[in-house]
Order: C-alpha cells, then sequence, then structure tokens
C-alpha cells in the first residue's frame, strides 16, 4: 500500500508541474486584429481529477495481478496507464472554446492574446487590450 500511495504522489507532483499561464495575460496597449482562430482547451483540474482517478483504479486493477514483485510492477504499470487514460478523457470531456487573436500593436509588434469569450471584433478592427482583455474601439 506504501508503493502505491508513493506513486500516486509523484503522479500527482508530475501532473502539477504541467500548469501553464495563459499566453497574453499581461498584454496592454492598442493595436488591430490581424487573425482569429477559434480552438478547444480542456480543463486543467479536470485533467488532474481524471489522472489521479485513474491511478487509483489502475493500481488497483494492476495489483490484482500476480504476486511480490511482480504485482508490485503490475499495480505501478496500471496506475501510470490509468493516470495517462483518465487525464485523456478527462481533457476531451471538459474541452472549451477559446480562440487565439493575433494583434498588430501600434509599436509595431505582433502579439497573440488567447480570449475565453466569443469575440465582438474582427480582422481589421482596431482594439485596446488592457491585461489580455480585449475590447473593440468603435
Amino acid at each position: 500500500m506504501r508503493r502505491l500511495m508513493a506513486v500516486l504522489v509523484a503522479s500527482v507532483l508530475a501532473l502539477a508541474g504541467c500548469a501553464t499561464t495563459s499566453p497574453g495575460a499581461n498584454i496592454s496597449g492598442t493595436g488591430v486584429v490581424l487573425a482569429i482562430q477559434e480552438t478547444t482547451e480542456a480543463s486543467t483540474g479536470a485533467s488532474v481529477a481524471g489522472a489521479i482517478g485513474g491511478a487509483v483504479v489502475g493500481a488497483v486493477l494492476g495489483g490484482q495481478i500476480g504476486g511480490g514483485f511482480g504485482q508490485t510492477v503490475a499495480a505501478t504499470a496500471g496506475s501510470v496507464g490509468g493516470s495517462m487514460a483518465g487525464s485523456s478523457m478527462a481533457a476531451r470531456a471538459s474541452a472549451t472554446s477559446v480562440w487565439i487573436v493575433q494583434i498588430r500593436f501600434d509599436d509595431g509588434i505582433d502579439r497573440t492574446v488567447r480570449v475565453k469569450e466569443l469575440p465582438a471584433y474582427r480582422p481589421g478592427q482596431r482594439v485596446r487590450v488592457d491585461s489580455g482583455v480585449i475590447h473593440p474601439i468603435r
């Protein structure tokens, strides 16, 4: 059981290192929208929860195989495989739409801002960006 807990803790720590900040969150200024691309993004929290649940289920199922060292290996392999499968399934189930907006700012530099709401602006339109939030200039 100690080995199982060690594997679960290692899995959680490995997944926690995967968190990122959204691109464009600290950008401010004015410019012109160059392009808008819709994509999907998985929820990090759901992926972690799925990974933990999958690791537990995989370890329990793997622990039913064999005995001694072979049982430990099977539980570890089940935990890793279950973690990967659980994370993937949870990520697909919780995917949401996001928009990647490319903006050429007045300083001549092109920057990318990721937004979670449907854009109220179009390519070619002037916008103002305040800490990653885009507002159309009318």
